[in-house]
């Protein structure tokens, strides 16, 4: 990633000698930011940004394997009235010209969420400099105090929660991504709902993230992590998901790429990895009320099983499938039941109903999402698993 990085940031100045547009000196006033974090609320707004030391990066410091004596990285922040005040000030405070052509990340802060991000979204919207593809997180705290923290083993912190959060999309599924682009869509759709990933911070003393010598030490007692989904109506943060309900509106969503399910059931446990999931969510009217259909097709493999002596109980294949079927079904439930009790619709209810139904929307979009609480759900999941001889036998039984 490091090398990467370093090959990116070389080609991104060849290609701006290329051009003949910027001399030397105009480089060497740029600042590369690969992360910005907003706190506050409207007449008071702190912008953060997190910005790449060159030379650092060229010097195998920040995170090496011979020891840190420079961060790749350092934050400042700017006060105003106005998040344009705020952006202004820069040229003010910091001696070099913000670049934003890397800056991938987006941090808002917990209360600055809670309070309306209108004017966040009304500035990107407007600042030919911001990036719609960014990705957005809330931070569980205030946003600029996560800017400083070190993500060990990245020299680059902002690059290290997209890797983070890239990772969790490809193979835990539970926390998906999403950009500024996807929360503007979701939020001004009919559904006017839309999920972010939540980051905190673990461990007695996060505040040793702050230094580089967090490089030097083999075990992360201290870390950043994803936490949970931030959930939005319209521009405001109004809840918040824990990890299973976050990974029932995941399937919900058609967001599956791959994870794990556990099927637990008194001395019966059984793992099985998801490779591909499928899933179609499709409201159905029923007199005057709704209810939602939903068919999930899956195709995954056993990673484990508690003993040979309950495989053979199971009998056959199809118990197994069985198995991780109700698993996923569980999951759906409790993601559906906590959208209910929280009455948000963060799952495009609103749009297919619009879709399907365009005249009776127009009688509850005004009430909309009321209608949820009285919708009752049908779930139909069929598990496929793949390569069953592999798992015929176990690693014990095979030994004797």
């Amino acid at each position: 990633m490091v090398r990467q990085l370093r090959v990116s940031y070389v080609l991104f100045i060849a290609g701006l000698l290329l051009t003949g547009c910027v001399d030397r000196t105009e480089l060497n006033e740029l600042a590369i930011t690969t992360a910005t974090g907003i706190d506050g609320h409207k007449g008071d707004w702190i912008n953060t940004y997190q910005i790449i030391i060159p030379s650092a990066m060229t010097t195998g410091s920040g995170g090496s394997s011979t020891g840190a004596s420079q961060s790749a990285v350092h934050t400042f922040s700017t006060h105003g009235k106005t998040l344009r005040e705020t952006v202004t000030k820069s040229s003010l405070e910091y001696p070099r010209k913000l670049y934003f052509a890397q800056n991938n990340i987006l941090v808002i802060g917990k209360k600055a969420a809670e309070q309306g991000i209108e004017e966040i979204i009304d500035i990107y919207l407007r600042n030919l400099d911001s990036r719609e593809t960014v990705k957005v997180f809330i931070a569980n705290g205030e946003a600029r105090d996560f800017l400083k923290k070190l993500v060990p083993p990245e020299k680059i912190p902002g690059q290290a929660l997209e890797k983070i959060i890239e990772r969790d999309s490809k193979l835990g599924s539970i926390y998906p991504a999403i950009s500024m682009y996807e929360f503007i869509s979701k939020i001004s759709s009919d559904s006017g709902a839309a999920g972010v990933p939540e980051i905190s911070l673990e461990g007695s003393e996060p505040e040793k993230l702050d230094s580089v010598d967090v490089f030097k030490e083999t075990s992360a007692k201290n870390k950043l992590k994803l936490s949970g989904l931030s959930i939005f109506q319209k521009d405001k943060r109004v809840g918040f998901l824990n990890e299973k309900e976050s990974m029932g509106v995941s399937w919900l969503n058609n967001q599956i790429k791959n994870t794990t399910v556990n099927y637990v059931d008194g001395n019966v446990t059984s793992a099985f990895l998801i490779r591909k999931a499928k899933i179609k969510v499709t409201p159905i009217k029923n007199l005057n009320h709704y209810y939602l259909n939903v068919d999930v097709k899956a195709t995954g493999d056993l990673l484990s099983a508690s003993s040979q002596r309950e495989m053979k109980n199971m009998q056959s294949t199809h118990q197994l499938q069985m198995q991780a079927a109700e698993t996923i079904k569980l999951q759906i439930q409790e993601g559906w039941k906590a959208l209910q009790q929280k009455n948000i619709d963060l799952i495009g209810i609103g749009n297919k109903i619009h879709h399907k139904y365009p005249k009776d929307w127009k009688k509850i979009k005004e009430t909309w999402p009321g209608e949820l609480a009285n919708m009752d759900i049908k779930i139909d999941v069929k598990m496929k698993l793949a390569r069953p001889g592999l798992f015929e036998k176990s690693f014990n039984e095979l030994l004797k």
